[in-house]
C-alpha cells in the first residue's frame, strides 16, 4: 500500500516531529504543503493530511493543496 502525508508545520515544528516518527515505522512519503503547491496523489492508496490548527482548521497551505 503506498502512503503518503500532506502536511505543514510552521511555528514549532511539532506537525513534522509527529510525522517524522509515523515515518520510521512505516513506509509513507512526506509531502510539505508549505513547499509542494501541486502534486499527483492518484498512485497513492492511502492520503493523510497533518497540521496544526488554525481558527478550528488545517493550516492554509494544506487547505489550499487539498483543493
Amino acid at each position: 500500500m503506498k502512503t503518503a502525508i500532506v502536511y505543514a508545520s510552521v511555528h514549532h515544528g511539532n506537525t513534522k516531529k509527529i510525522i517524522d516518527e509515523i515515518a520510521k515505522t512505516n513506509d509513507v512519503e512526506l509531502i510539505d504543503a508549505t513547499q509542494t503547491v501541486e502534486k499527483d496523489l492518484s498512485e497513492y492508496d492511502l492520503i493523510g493530511f497533518a497540521s496544526g490548527v488554525y481558527g478550528g482548521k488545517f493550516h492554509q497551505s494544506v487547505l489550499k493543496f487539498a483543493s
